[in-house]
């Protein structure tokens, strides 16, 4: 298959200002599909490596799933029982499911935007929820920092050594770092704000130095591609960890949560199930599963233009994928 429609979709957002270039890989084809440039003149390749962003949130959702079903973390205790100094302390009722669905209140103004760790971390810990747990959806990269600190605090590991452990060499995904790799002749360049290849897009975590829950990992979308179908294939974790990230966990004004992902209906591409979950990242990734089709795959682009644009040109991308398979 030639891919004809797919390549010329990515062209056309290249040339529309949306992306830079993008790296396809689905299992609907067996080789990537790639168009554009990764940095400079450099095209990208199956070998080129993204800055995920947010994209990265799932591995932190990953990650505190498995510790709840060694009992190392209660997803119904509040989330002050592992992080006793924030500000909420023994008053607290927003529990580590609300954070893993972004149902805690907290909103998403990062006044933790600090160099200074110890500044970051007062910062972060005196924070208190804009509104009552569970009465609005908010995206907040706090719930996910906070996350990533319960790991921390429960495991005593770093997030890259966590995940490298417990995710991604039991999935063979070699090509993974939470850690900026730095320069790299298959790092690609991000953009607002553009930054040198393989250093974290993301202020928040370009200034902390250190791996956040909220994301920022490197991957490339080969790697990205085993995560996706061992959730469709269910074949190496307990069963209880996929029905966990699969489920509907949070439903407010037509959005809908899983722990750690998205499954709201109108931002899932047409052709695939209501049991698809998803994400993507601010810098252009979208990964999708979808255990009701067998569908899985990860769209990753430098993004160049409008956001909301941009995600939804990688939305026709994987749907042009399923219209070819109907031909």
């Amino acid at each position: 298959m030639d891919h004809h429609d797919v390549l010329t979709e990515i062209q056309s957002q290249i040339s529309a200002g949306l992306i830079q270039g993008a790296v396809v890989r689905t299992s609907l084809n067996e080789t990537p599909i790639t168009g554009g440039i990764q940095a400079g003149t450099i095209p990208m390749s199956a070998e080129s490596r993204f800055d995920i962003a947010s994209t990265g949130k799932v591995f932190t959702a990953a990650c505190v799933a498995l510790l709840s079903l060694k009992g190392e973390i209660d997803l119904d205790a509040p989330f002050t029982k592992y992080l006793p100094d924030h500000k909420l302390g023994k008053d607290c009722n927003v529990t580590v499911r609300d954070l893993g669905a972004h149902a805690s209140g907290f909103d998403n103004s990062k006044p933790y935007t600090q160099a200074d760790h110890g500044e970051f971390m007062r910062q972060l810990y005196a924070m208190l929820p804009a509104n009552p747990r569970r009465t609005t959806f908010i995206y907040s990269c706090a719930n996910y920092i906070l996350l990533g600190k319960i790991l921390n605090k429960v495991t005593g590991l770093d997030l890259d050594t966590l995940a490298r452990q417990m995710l991604w060499e039991p999935l063979g995904m070699v090509h993974t770092t939470w850690n900026a790799p730095g320069a790299g002749e298959n790092e690609v360049q991000h953009h607002e704000p553009t930054r040198p290849c393989g250093e974290h897009n993301d202020t928040v975590c370009y200034l902390a130095g250190i791996p956040l829950g909220s994301g920022s990992v490197f991957s490339t979308a080969g790697d990205m591609l085993l995560f996706l179908r061992d959730i469709v294939e269910r074949n190496v974790f307990p069963a209880a960890y996929y029905d966990l990230i699969g489920k509907e966990e949070f439903h407010y004004n037509g959005t809908i949560r899983s722990f750690g992902w998205d499954m709201t209906p109108s931002a899932r591409p047409a052709g695939l199930s209501e049991k698809t979950i998803f994400h993507t990242g601010w810098t252009g990734q979208s990964i999708f599963a979808d255990p009701g089709t067998g569908f899985y795959g990860a769209v990753l682009t430098s993004r160049t233009g409008d956001w909301l644009e941009a995600k939804q040109g990688r939305i026709r991308i994987v749907e042009k994928l399923l219209q070819e398979r109907k031909k």
